[in-house]
Formats: structure tokens, C-alpha cells, sequence
């Protein structure tokens, strides 16, 4: 910072101060019922459901307290899902049309407006069945989908595909800076769509289960500020806001200005009181609330959307405006919806 007369700069400090402190709301824990964008749900067609019907029982982080490394990951975790050991588990619907079903009952319940993740057909197929309630957004990875840049650039003009991502690149183990990524970014710039990227926990054990190139290292938000610098005028959100590297996260939030995050998932991976802390209410503390984003990481549980809805109103840190601001405000900004 360059130095400036003290005097003046305490003036206008206190001045500034004085005013933001005269809008700040009491905390009263007032519910929040108005609209809601989900920045991060799961579009899953009839294949990709699992045969049978599987219990969760939130959070992620104590569902396998302890584990032998003599027995089969897989096996351990499966047999905690097809026999969920806590009341009132969140289980999966029966049949792929009671899945969308649920589904839709779960958006319309709670006014969301969902950023939807999936191939382009699956997508499109839920933007057909609900309209109001479905943003397309195009999952990519580069080691999986075989899409040029010109070919993502066509992909998203002729189909209205409004934000890129999940960028799972993660469990590919590439990094968010690696330079086989830049020409999608430069398509990204250049259209002004924004980009979704997934930096942060996956289920526990990924490695194990499927994704042995997964690293966790690659959480890392520092990973991106290669990318913000040669694309400035993109918009970035990293989604599970790079949890657990939440230092590392403020820095960029403070020093990127035009970087947003995304809780999708990781306030029902942990204990909640441990997500407020540590991490939720750090986030706010160093005067982030207006850069983060309401994401419920749906997958084949539609009830996970209701229970992110309700970890983030049972807040009893966080205001009525910032409740509105994570649940609708700040995706609509970032989103450049029109009101």
C-alpha cells in the first residue's frame, strides 16, 4: 500500500465505517423463504442411478469412523449406504420417475432455480421437463470429454449453455493452472459465460473409488491465480470454495475481487457446527458474504436440497440480508440474471 497522510486516512476510515455500521442488520435468525439459486446440482439420467435404494446419512466426514486397511474400501462404504445406521436417513427413490418426481417437488417447494451439471442430452431433457426451474450447465473433463475448444465454443451457442462446469478436472489429478485448459478458458472469456470449477473434498476415500489420480492438493484456490491474471475478464466460481485450504481461500477472495465460491456439498460433508466455524462464518468474518454462493451438491438424494436449505438458515450467525445474499443475491449477480 502507498503511504498516505494518517490523519486523513483515519477520518475517512471512521466515516466509512460509521456508515457501513448503520446498515449492518441485527442477527435475529429469521428464516429465509424467498427464492433460491443452486449453484451445484447433479443432472443424472435412468442409467446412472444405482440399482437399489441407498440411505444417506449426513455428515460425509463420520459416516466411516474408522477403517482397516485389510478390508475393501468399496465394500465398507457400500454396506454403509445399503444399511444406513441413523434415523431419518435421506434414501433414494425407487424408480428414476419417482427420482424426478422428488425432484421436482423439492425445486418447487423451495422457489430454486438450479445451475444443473450433466452431459449435454440429460440437460436438455431437464430443461425440457422444468423450465422454470433448470439453468444448463455443461460438465467438463479433459481426460474424459473429447471436446475441442471450437467444438465447446458451438456447443454452447446453438444449445444456451449458461455456465461450464463442473470442471472435475480435480479427479483427473490436472490442475485448475494447467495450460491445456487455457483454450477453453480463452472461449469462456470470450463469450462471457462463467466457468464452475471443482476444487475441494470428493466422497471420502475417492482415491479408492474410482478416481485414483484424484489429489487433494489440488483443493488448493493459490492454483488459480495463474488463470485469474491471464483471464481477468472471466468469471470464476470454485466450487466447494477450495475446502479445506479456507486461508489460502480469503487471500484470493481478497486480492481477486471478482471471484466467487460455491458451499455445494461441504456443509452436509462435516458436522455442521464445524462448517460455521471454521469455515462459513470465517468466510463472512473477513467480509465475504456478498461473493458466496448457496450450492446443495444434489446427487441422487433431492431431500439434500431441503437439508443445505436448512443448515444455512439454522445459521444463527449470519442475517436475514445475508441469508438472502447466499441463497439468491450474489448467484444472480454473478449469473448477470436480469431481475
Amino acid at each position: 500500500m502507498k503511504p498516505f497522510k494518517i490523519i486523513g486516512v483515519l477520518l475517512i476510515l471512521t466515516s466509512c465505517n460509521l456508515k457501513k455500521s448503520e446498515n449492518i442488520p441485527s442477527v435475529d435468525n429469521q428464516v429465509y423463504t424467498g427464492p433460491i439459486i443452486d449453484m451445484h446440482i447433479h443432472v443424472d439420467n435412468e442409467n446412472s442411478l444405482p440399482p437399489v435404494v441407498l440411505g444417506l446419512c449426513p455428515p460425509f466426514s463420520t459416516l466411516i469412523e474408522s477403517f482397516d486397511p485389510q478390508e475393501k474400501f468399496e465394500d465398507v462404504w457400500n454396506e454403509k449406504f445399503g444399511n444406513p445406521d441413523c434415523e431419518n436417513a435421506l434414501m433414494s427413490p425407487k424408480s428414476y420417475d419417482g427420482y424426478l418426481t422428488e425432484l421436482e417437488s423439492q425445486l418447487k417447494k423451495h422457489n430454486v432455480v438450479a445451475i444443473a451439471s450433466g452431459s449435454l442430452t440429460d440437460i436438455t431433457n431437464w430443461k425440457s421437463r422444468l423450465p422454470e426451474h433448470i439453468i444448463p450447465s455443461i460438465e467438463f473433463r479433459i481426460t474424459r470429454d473429447s471436446i475441442s475448444p471450437d467444438q465447446m465454443k458451438t456447443l454452447i451457442i446453438e444449445n444456451d449453455i449458461k455456465v461450464i462446469g463442473e470442471i472435475s478436472n480435480q479427479y483427473a489429478g490436472i490442475a485448475p493452472n494447467d495450460p491445456r485448459m487455457f483454450p477453453y478458458y480463452k472461449v469462456a472469456e470470450e463469450l462471457d459465460i462463467p466457468v464452475a470449477i471443482h476444487l475441494g473434498s470428493g466422497i471420502p476415500g475417492t482415491p479408492y473409488m474410482g478416481y485414483p489420480d484424484y489429489k487433494a492438493k489440488l483443493s488448493n484456490p493459490l492454483l488459480l491465480e495463474e488463470v485469474l491474471k491471464k483471464f481477468p475478464k472471466m468469471r470464476v466460481s470454485i466450487m466447494h470454495y477450495g475446502e479445506p485450504f479456507i486461508d489460502e481461500l480469503i487471500t484470493m477472495l481478497y486480492h481477486y475481487p471478482q471471484l466467487y465460491v460455491d458451499i455445494g456439498g461441504i456443509q452436509w460433508a462435516y458436522p455442521k457446527e464445524y462448517f460455521y466455524e471454521y469455515h462459513l462464518k470465517k468466510m463472512v468474518l473477513a467480509g465475504f458474504d456478498k461473493r458466496i454462493m448457496y450450492g446443495s451438491d444434489m446427487i441422487i438424494w433431492p431431500k439434500l436440497i431441503e437439508h443445505s436449505i436448512d443448515i444455512i438458515n439454522e445459521a444463527s450467525f449470519l442475517s436475514y440480508e445475508q441469508k438472502a445474499d447466499i441463497f439468491y443475491n450474489n448467484a444472480a449477480r454473478f449469473l448477470r440474471l436480469k431481475k
